[in-house]
């Protein structure tokens, strides 16, 4: 089997995961994280839902404001899946972007907090380079973070049916 073969198999997990960030964005904001505390999430300007592994259909791609969030609801009620998004992080107040996509959940388009530049910071552009990499390192212990939270709800064995049904009722369809 080569590899994408492989990723094809198991895009549901990196489905199932997304959706559970827009999930858990709207019913707890954000969760906590090992050595991050509590890291609240937003969702960004755009959404992809596609058809959930071996379903047939087309993908729906919503971006910018709330209206377009229904047109993204509707597609969950049938049965849809993200299969992408841009999500917003904010960790010890600092805020940070990215995009992560199902098939891969690596991150993308990353976008950290804002910096002093190399003039303005005291150690210079060493400083600069360490709070950069120390900022980077946030970004992926939080989406590592959080992937671990939901890998150990859904795989639960109480837990994991109990997840399924939450986000079919969150999702508007019939729970099971």
């Amino acid at each position: 089997m080569n590899l994408g073969e492989l990723l094809e198999q198991k895009i549901f997990l990196g489905q199932e995961f997304l959706t559970w960030l827009w999930f858990l964005q709207e019913s707890e904001g954000g969760a906590e994280v090992k050595d991050l505390g509590w890291v609240e999430l937003t969702l960004g300007e755009r959404l992809v839902l596609g058809p959930a592994m071996g379903a047939d259909g087309s993908r729906v791609t919503v971006s910018g404001a709330e209206g377009s969030l229904a047109e993204a609801r509707e597609a969950l009620r049938q049965g849809k899946l993200v299969d992408a998004l841009r999500l917003g992080l904010e960790i010890h107040g600092e805020e940070y972007a990215l995009n992560l996509e199902a098939a891969e959940l690596a991150l993308k388009g990353l976008k950290l907090p804002t910096t002093a530049s190399p003039g303005e910071d005291p150690d210079g552009l060493e400083g600069l380079v360490l709070e950069r990499v120390a900022l980077l390192e946030n970004a992926v212990k939080a989406v590592e973070g959080l992937l671990g939270l939901f890998l150990t709800q859904r795989l639960h064995p109480e837990e994991g049916p109990e997840l399924r049904r939450a986000l079919g009722a969150w999702a508007g369809q019939e729970a099971g």
